[in-house]
């Protein structure tokens, strides 16, 4: 999650109207729905990043943290109005060749606020940050991280972690080898906000920690996600005097993490970059970008400053990685840096 819904994030929230969600079943402002064949994500490109779904998944509000099983059968991502007010969680289903209708997943509530959908590999778990209260019906005064199960493509009832609440905004979780990875402004971090990790105790988690250097180096980061072989992982950080959040990596060593490296472009542009997802086979980077500019075949409605998902193929961030390393450093890399084919 990025800068914008920080920010709205901290302020009071106020219950949203019945009618605000959207309706799942078509998109608002875009052209005639596109059939099943034509619902399609693009591969990625060397070179280039690909704007994914134009209409349909990529559209003219805020779309972002697109994530997907390991069997490509089904899809999360979120979707907001202007400056990310009600946030929802949607979803599509494959059909056959291409990718079934987009819709909010069932457990919305247009009192509350939905966002940072993740998918565990298995397709079996949903993890992702709600205002909704625990008990009762007004909205909770903080974004918490919850988790739903999935069984044959059907939602369970949330379930909010009360182990890794605080007083703070919870954001961005991933579950990578028994750690859950997010986000959070809670009072006493390394930055107003950092990235943490809680270790996953049975159904439970123990307390939450702070990660080290190179990644709570910036005024603000968040999105920490790590490949399938826990050799690269990126997320997004102001930092360095930057006005705009960025995508950064860094590999591991034997012994710790490289220094983290800001991705060139065309995986960073202006304006805000944020939510990396490494896919499961790990070829794939997708984020979401705020940039106005993209392939010229790009319907202009779409690129209106609001937030699109674009992809990139993974070799893309880790050569620019060791790249980023030999300049900063006469090397290719330290050791882990180096991948086969790369």
């Amino acid at each position: 999650m990025g800068l914008l819904l920080l920010a709205s994030a901290c302020s009071p929230m106020e219950a949203e109207p019945s009618g605000a969600s959207a309706n799942p079943s078509a998109l608002a402002n875009m052209p005639a729905p596109l059939g099943v064949a034509e619902r399609q994500l693009p591969l990625p490109q060397a070179n280039a990043a690909r704007l994914a779904g134009a209409g349909w998944l990529s559209g003219t509000r805020n779309d972002y943290n697109l994530s997907t099983d390991s069997a490509q059968d089904l899809m999360v991502f979120a979707r907001s109005e202007a400056n990310f007010k009600q946030s929802r969680i949607w979803f599509a289903q494959r059909q056959g060749i291409g990718w079934g209708e987009v819709a909010e997943a069932p457990f919305s509530d247009p009192r509350y606020r939905d966002s940072d959908p993740w998918l565990t590999p298995d397709g079996q778990t949903l993890y992702f940050v709600s205002n909704r209260p625990a008990s009762g019906e007004l909205p909770n005064a903080n974004l918490d991280i919850w988790r739903a199960a999935l069984e044959g493509g059907s939602f369970g009832v949330p379930e909010r972690l009360d182990a890794v609440a605080s007083d703070g905004e919870e954001l961005g979780p991933e579950l990578h080898d028994g750690w859950l990875y997010f986000n959070s402004s809670r009072k006493g971090g390394p930055a107003k906000l950092a990235i943490y990790r809680a270790r996953m105790n049975g159904s439970g988690f123990d307390a939450p920690q702070p990660l080290g250097a190179p990644f709570n180096d910036g005024a603000i980061q968040g999105d920490f996600t790590l490949s399938s072989d826990g050799r690269l992982a990126v997320f997004w950080s102001q930092r360095d005097g930057s006005s705009d959040a960025d995508l950064f990596a860094t590999c591991r060593t034997k012994d710790a993490w490289s220094a983290a490296v800001r991705l060139p472009s065309p995986i960073n542009a202006p304006g805000m970059d944020f939510t990396p997802s490494l896919s499961v086979d790990d070829t794939e980077l997708r984020f979401a970008s705020m940039r106005t500019s993209a392939d010229a075949d790009v319907a202009a409605d779409v690129l209106n400053g609001q937030a699109n998902i674009y992809v990139v193929p993974t070799s893309m961030a880790i050569e620019a990685t060791r790249q980023g390393l030999r300049s900063t450093t006469g090397e290719s890399g330290p050791e882990g840096c180096d991948w086969p084919g790369v």
